[in-house]
């Protein structure tokens, strides 16, 4: 039983209003892990009861397999993220999500998938592979639902602190990917996130919905996708008010802006945030809005 309302829950004052919108559209959303973890999870994030799914599970009272939906999870996810060269192996959902956490998941009837597939504006090339995968699910006797989108987050050594590190969403223009997340944090009760994302990304518009983002580390090389950068949101800060104006605008293509940043930061010169709405789109370019500030002091 949650005591109280998880911290981040503030941070979305209109969640109920987006769910309500989200369930009309025929989503259902469903909380994957394993019974171990379930009496330390939020099961009812925002007051929204989700269905739990227990990866080791092998009955059929739901009427469908939970296995073969949470394999779809992992192949529409690898279409999701095909693009960027990450996409992600069967045995990283089992280790890093199922085992040591959570996974919320937002899901289709097969009717309604067929019908948001051909209506909406999703890259043709993303929806060539979806109609393969759909074709192979009408020849399989899986008759349950399709996984369209989804969010996890490892445990941190740091109490309260989540990684957050696989959002992905294949409806878009809903508000389907900040559900996505704000049920998850909500679910693991997060006081903290970190996490690591592309400057070019635009999940930054869904990140930064949660408060503007720390930079923790401006520029991760070693990352498989250039551009990377690593951030912290806090949840246990008031939530704020209006935005200051950008410091300046950050080309995410500027690596060599990226580490004169990160120079900064390692000399404890200035800390950087990334303000809503994430991405500002100037003259036909998108950049990512900066804030600069002196680093604070010793005891700040």
């Amino acid at each position: 039983m949650i005591a109280q309302q998880p911290a981040v829950e503030a941070f979305f004052p209109g969640f109920a209003d987006n769910m309500q919108k989200l369930q009309g559209h025929g989503l259902e959303f469903y909380l994957a892990s394993n019974d171990t973890l379930r009496p330390y999870l939020n099961e009812a994030p925002y007051g929204h009861k989700l269905a739990w799914l227990d990866f080791t599970d092998t009955s059929a009272d739901k009427g469908w397999d939970t296995g073969e939906f949470l394999n779809l999870f992992n192949v529409i996810n690898g279409i999701a993220f095909g693009d960027r060269g990450i996409p992600m192996p069967q045995w990283v959902m089992v280790d890093l999500i199922l085992m040591p956490s959570a996974a919320v998941i937002a899901a289709l009837p097969q009717a309604q998938f067929t019908e948001t597939l051909e209506t909406s504006a999703f890259d043709e090339d993303a929806k060539r592979h979806l109609r393969a995968v759909f074709d192979k699910v009408k020849q399989s006797d899986y008759n349950g639902p399709i996984p369209i989108g989804g969010y996890c987050a490892a445990p941190s050594a740091a109490p309260g602190t989540w990684v957050g590190w696989s959002l992905w969403s294949v409806m878009t223009n809903v508000g389907l990917g900040r559900a996505l997340k704000a049920l998850a944090l909500s679910v693991y009760q997060a006081q903290k996130l970190d996490g690591v994302t592309q400057y070019d990304n635009t999940a930054l518009r869904v990140h930064t919905r949660f408060g503007r983002l720390r930079i923790m580390v401006a520029t991760v090389p070693f990352h498989t996708s250039p551009g990377s950068f690593v951030y912290e949101n806090d949840f246990t800060v008031p939530v704020a008010g209006s935005e200051p104006e950008p410091t300046f605008l950050l080309d995410p293509f500027d690596y060599e802006r990226q580490r004169a940043m990160q120079k900064a930061i390692e000399a404890r010169e200035h800390t950087y945030y990334v303000l809503r709405p994430g991405h500002l789109v100037k003259d036909g370019t998108s950049y990512v809005p900066i804030l600069e500030l002196p680093y604070p002091s010793e005891g700040n």
